[in-house]
């Protein structure tokens, strides 16, 4: 079945690709030579060329957007049994490929992949029996096979060495790349069997033939310190090395601030400001005040390093800069989105020296409300840099050491948790959602071996610094809005339906609730859940569970809100030295404040380019959460390998098909116990109900249950640990446990 879709022009695209998309989505052109369409589009575009049209249509059918057929005739792929998308590998083998519109994702069986490898962009045949839809993995889907590889994803693969003497071959260690790449035995650079390898495709995998290339890095050994990390980085493509032009571009900025810039904004260097960061922070780009009026009000200063003043729109710094989209942090290392010149320098409103920034300024009243605000460029230098440890302990117990070394600053602290107290119920009052989860922290020592893995600690310090940059982003975000100035905005869409449902269900389980209908729920109702959850036994695991519940934010170039803050406009404008959104939104603010709102071609411009800056930026940020998150978890299989046999008390906090994931208390640690290693029973999986039940005894074992588990085996390359269930809430799980232990008495 074809569907028929009508084609749109598409924001961010090239005029006349719109302008070919259109003409061949009409009825009688649907199927053109690039003749015809010059001939059709010249007479409404006199200065086209019928070679600007070949390229552009040699453009498109790269990227999938146009198909050839019939020879060099080009049709929209809606209008053939073609569909184009990225496709996405499962661990075995099988492919799925998102396509545009309403039509289902697209399944490959791994016989009909043709050598496409993960992320590859590609053009699929869809079945003949399309319309009949499979559902696979709890979604429907169609069936099809890769016609057509029309852009690889992957140059670089990261793998692990098999020293063949006759021909070497790498693992990729990305398990969704489904394709062994084999070396020629003089090209290996001494890699020794089992080292982690990065290597150069020179030959991909087909139908018929195996992928071929050359090492270019040996990295080193699983398990070696650091070696994780780079790894991850070369897997996800993080860039992680400035080119030489960036770097000089870097190196021509004066790493001091010139008289005549100061001369050109307020001068605010004689206040009273200080930045409070981690205390192995090393870039500083939001530093804050906070004074009494004689109102009684308060007055917030939110000051804002100066980025863009330093990296000029399509410069070289910008280019690369969007090219990261993010800063990306691991245990130990930062991989920053600017060179250290900037993002640890110039820019960095390090103590006592002169800095550029974008100034917010509010007045807030003792109910919360803005009553004035000003946003202006201006020159700071701040007086302290303070960590979160140290202004925690001066606002909840400080020392005599304390008060004597920042005894001149003790009010201001004072004044900022009266600040944070007035804004905290302000926010609580609009129902917005607060998260306040420990999370894994890796600590390292000096050789770069994991130390422990323990609770991150989350201050007042923290939770004040949150709400006085909510404040700056809010208030940016409206000036933008409503002077109708284009932007990138920071977005959050209300949870699915049958996820709230679920949790409804869940929440039941363990005596809450969810009062609201789930095709209606405000973030004040989950507001009042975690509220109502606080100081049980399972509020962490049901803190999570909401957080699940909840869909991930994103970047958008429409102010279409923010569901879990429960504001309508909303941008990240506070940290521009590790995030390109930042970026972006100081510029737009910028030209705001300096020549009105933008219209005219500026504005077509700029209109054109910020869906697309926005989707990248959205990219980027997971890429950098995901790797993160690789990386942490490989830290927890590191840290467990001599653990293996110790028993551990945990909670479940995960109930599938094939087992339960158990979380360990106190080190944040999570595996697996297998449901075939539970024994006792047949244990029949009942996904609503997110439980295992026995099928003789009618015993179950559900989410938030306690037990004790024994650590079974650890598969360092898939970042896996096996669990062995011993007791749940206080007895005895497996049937054979006596008599496992009589046997060992014997």
């Amino acid at each position: 079945m074809q569907i028929a879709r009508v084609a749109c022009v598409k924001p961010g695209d090239d005029p006349l690709a719109s302008m070919i998309r259109s003409l061949l989505a009409e009825r009688g052109n649907r199927v053109l030579a690039v003749k015809d369409i010059f001939e059709r589009l010249r007479a409404s575009h006199p200065g086209l060329t019928q070679d600007g049209v070949a390229a552009a249509v040699e453009a498109m059918e790269r990227e999938g957007e146009l198909i050839a057929v019939r020879g060099k005739r080009y049709s929209l792929p809606e209008f053939t049994p073609y569909l184009s998308g990225v496709i996405r590998v499962h661990p075995d083998g099988d492919g799925l490929v998102r396509v545009d519109g309403d039509r289902p994702p697209v399944k490959v069986d791994r016989r009909s992949m043709r050598g496409a490898m993960n992320g590859d962009l590609v053009l699929v045949r869809v079945d003949k029996d399309a319309r009949k839809t499979k559902i696979v993995r709890g979604r429907e889907v169609s069936t099809g096979e890769v016609f057509r590889i029309l852009r690889r994803a992957h140059r670089m693969v990261v793998g692990r060495f098999h020293a063949d003497p006759n021909t070497p071959w790498i693992r990729p260690f990305d398990t969704r790349i489904d394709s062994d790449i084999f070396v020629d035995p003089q090209s290996t650079m001494g890699a020794r069997q089992g080292e982690m390898v990065n290597v150069e495709i020179e030959r991909y995998p087909s139908a018929t033939a195996d992928a071929y290339g050359r090492i270019v890095e040996v990295l080193g050994m699983i398990g070696d310190p650091g070696v994780d990390i780079e790894v991850v980085i070369r897997k996800y493509s993080i860039p992680h090395e400035f080119p030489v032009e960036v770097i000089a571009a870097a190196e021509s900025i004066p790493l001091d601030v010139s008289q005549a810039e100061i001369a050109a904004r307020e001068d605010l260097r004689e206040r009273q400001i200080v930045t409070i960061d981690g205390e192995t922070a090393k870039d500083f780009d939001d530093a804050v005040e906070v004074t009494r009026l004689e109102n009684g009000n308060h007055r917030l200063g939110v000051h804002i390093a100066d980025v863009a003043h330093y990296v000029r729109e399509g410069s070289t710094l910008d280019r690369e800069a969007f090219e990261r989209g993010t800063s990306v942090y691991f245990p130990g290392r930062a991989v920053p989105m600017l060179p250290e010149r900037l993002s640890n320098g110039i820019c960095s409103l390090n103590p006592r020296v002169d800095r550029l920034t974008f100034s917010v300024e509010v007045e807030i009243d003792g109910r919360g409300r803005f009553v004035d605000r000003r946003i202006f460029k201006s020159v700071i230098r701040t007086v302290e840099r303070m960590t979160y440890t140290e202004v925690n302990a001066i606002l909840t117990d400080p020392t005599a050491l304390l008060e004597e070394r920042y005894g001149h600053l003790l009010p201001l602290f004072g004044r900022m948790r009266d600040l944070y107290e007035i804004l905290r119920r302000r926010r609580e009052a609009r129902g917005s959602i607060d998260f306040d989860l420990p999370e894994a922290d890796v600590l390292l020592g000096e050789e770069g071996e994991i130390e422990s893995i323990r609770a991150s600690e989350r201050n007042i310090a923290h939770r004040l610094i949150e709400e006085l940059m909510l404040v700056a982003n809010e208030i940016v975000a409206q000036q933008l809005i409503f002077a109708a100035q284009p932007g990138v905005f920071r977005v959050h869409e209300p949870p699915d339906f049958q996820k709230l449902s679920d949790l409804k269900t869940i929440l039941k389980e363990f005596r809450h609730s969810l009062r609201a209908d789930p095709e209606d729920v405000r973030p004040g109702e989950l507001q009042r859940v975690l509220h109502d959850i606080a100081g049980t036994p399972e509020e962490r695991f049901l803190s999570e569970i909401i957080l699940r519940t909840m869909k991930r934010a994103f970047y958008l170039e429409e102010p279409i809100g923010h569901f879990a803050l429960a504001l309508q406009h909303y941008c990240h404008f506070t940290s521009p030295i590790r995030r390109y959104p930042d970026l972006i939104v100081h510029r737009m603010l910028g030209e705001l404040l300096a020549d009105g709102p933008m219209t005219g071609d500026r504005r077509d411009r700029i209109d054109g380019l910020l869906p697309a800056q926005a989707r990248q930026s959205s990219e980027r940020e997971r890429r950098a959460e995901e790797a993160e998150r690789e990386v942490l978890e490989w830290k927890k299989v590191i840290f467990m390998r001599d653990k293996i046999g110790l028993e551990f008390p945990g909670r479940v906090t995960g109930v599938v098909a094939f087992g339960l994931f158990v979380e360990l208390d106190e080190i944040f640690v999570q595996g697996l116990v297998p449901v075939a290693s539970i024994g006792g029973d047949f244990w029949l999986y009942l996904d609503r109900e997110h439980r295992l039940r026995g099928e003789s005894s009618g015993r179950e074992l559900r989410l938030g249950d306690r037990v004790v588990v024994q650590v079974r085996q650890i598969d360092e390359d898939r970042r896996q640990i096996e669990l062995r269930l011993l007791e749940i809430e206080g007895a005895a799980a497996l049937a054979g446990r006596e008599r496992d232990r009589s046997r060992r008495r014997r």
